[in-house]
């Protein structure tokens, strides 16, 4: 670990020190692989975008590190709370339940020890990571280590509070049906945890730690050239620029092996999405959760729960449900097999940008389809009113958080820069 004082500047330090005597430098777009002049001393309130596809490659001036690590520590305070104090009360006939967020880890280790795992790896674990570098990095002038670097990016990619607590919110209309519910400070410690929280993610970005090691532009690049017709590639890790080579090169920043694109990125991606789809018919038509009332044990899969919902004239949740849980999967498989359909062939340079923003928009909304998942798990460790109701999660929960994470890790394999290459070229 290297202490050093952060600057909140960081940023434009970095540019000043790795400046083209004219006082530009060239960046490849990690988006299309095209070369872009930048300004070593941008405009504090601009964003800089390729000119190309639309890309931020220089985003406004952003918050220091030190308000980054004030608010980060503030949210590690209220996750303590949030876990540690009571949640919520369910009462039905006189029966009361109390309830804390940690019920929902033993309640799930009883049975379903991958949802568990899942669960507390997106809203837990890699939140934590995300916290705790930001406090240190922030308010202890601390460099992460190489290992914590990457670490820090996947738990950045995969941190998943902000679905977790809309999760919460719509489970409380359906609980709002079985039982009479009242809050407690962990309930309302765990919503401003989670505004904080989305707050800290949305201002650290792996970004700015990697350019702590040093920018990520390469010296000599030419602007108006793509990186592949310049020997240049772009690590997908780290983002850093260097000389490329046909077998791969070694990034010298964080280590991954590189190459000019993803190798074999649009079989990957059609892999997992062949995988996705082969799950996504069991986790429709199968439940996803198990209602067992007074001894009568009933099963619901997803549409039971939209109709369930719009009958309780909850017709704004129905409808979130109906779209994240329904829609959006299939949604976004359709969507990257047409862009795997497009990279095969030759389009106007208007359609290669509406491409790229279709790749986005996959991106954007893929990991909201966990919103059921989290629904389901919720109420499992909540109805346990004994001998009165007791709710369960069912396989087809299972194979839909998997469908969710395939769909994820597809259009992570995808590799966006293929939009633009000709017919043939890179592998393609």
């Amino acid at each position: 670990m290297r202490v050093f004082l952060i600057d909140s500047h960081e940023r434009h330090l970095a540019l000043d020190q790795h400046a083209a005597p004219s006082g530009e430098y060239v960046e490849i777009c990690h988006c299309c692989d095209m070369g872009v002049t930048l300004p070593s001393k941008p405009d504090p309130g601009k964003n800089y975008r390729c000119p190309r596809c639309g890309t931020v490659l220089v985003r406004a001036r952003e918050y220091s590190f030190q308000t980054v690590g004030l608010v980060a520590l503030s949210a590690l305070i209220l996750l303590f709370s949030a876990l540690t104090q009571p949640f919520m009360t369910l009462e039905q006939y006189g029966v009361y339940n109390d309830m804390a967020l940690y019920n929902v880890l033993t309640t799930l280790h009883l049975d379903w020890g991958g949802l568990l795992y899942v669960f507390m790896a997106v809203t837990l674990f890699m939140p934590l990571v995300v916290l705790l570098i930001a406090v240190t990095a922030g308010l202890f002038g601390i460099v992460p280590t190489l290992f914590t670097m990457k670490i820090f990016a996947f738990s950045h990619r995969y941190c998943m509070v902000d679905v977790f607590i809309m999760g919460v919110l719509i489970s409380l209309i359906k609980l709002t049906s079985l039982a009479n519910v009242s809050f407690h400070f962990g309930f309302y410690a765990a919503i401003v945890f989670s505004v904080m929280m989305t707050w800290v993610w949305m201002s650290f970005r792996p970004e700015r730690l990697w350019n702590l090691l040093g920018h990520s532009h390469f010296y000599g690049a030419i602007a108006g050239k793509t990186g592949v017709d310049q020997h240049l590639v772009v690590c997908r890790t780290c983002g850093a620029q260097y000389r490329g080579s046909e077998n791969g090169a070694v990034c010298p920043r964080c280590g991954r092996v590189n190459f000019y694109r993803n190798p074999a990125a649009v079989q990957k991606t059609c892999a997992l999405l062949l995988s996705a789809t082969i799950l996504y018919l069991p986790s429709n038509l199968y439940p996803v959760m198990f209602t067992d009332l007074l001894g009568s044990n009933t099963g619901s899969n997803i549409i039971d729960g939209v109709v369930a919902l719009w009958n309780m004239n909850s017709h704004f949740v129905a409808l979130v449900i109906l779209i994240a849980s329904i829609f959006i999967p299939i949604f976004k498989i359709l969507l990257l097999v047409f862009l795997v359909v497009n990279v095969k062939m030759r389009e106007e340079k208007r359609q290669k940008r509406r491409l790229v923003q279709i790749y986005r928009l996959v991106e954007l909304i893929g990991k909201w389809s966990m919103i059921d998942v989290f629904v389901v798990i919720i109420m499992s460790a909540v109805v346990r009113i004994g001998g009165l109701i007791t709710i369960n999660p069912g396989f087809a929960i299972v194979a839909f958080c998997s469908v969710v994470i395939l769909t994820l890790i597809s259009a992570e394999q995808f590799d966006s820069r293929m939009i633009w290459d000709k017919r043939g070229s890179c592998g393609q």
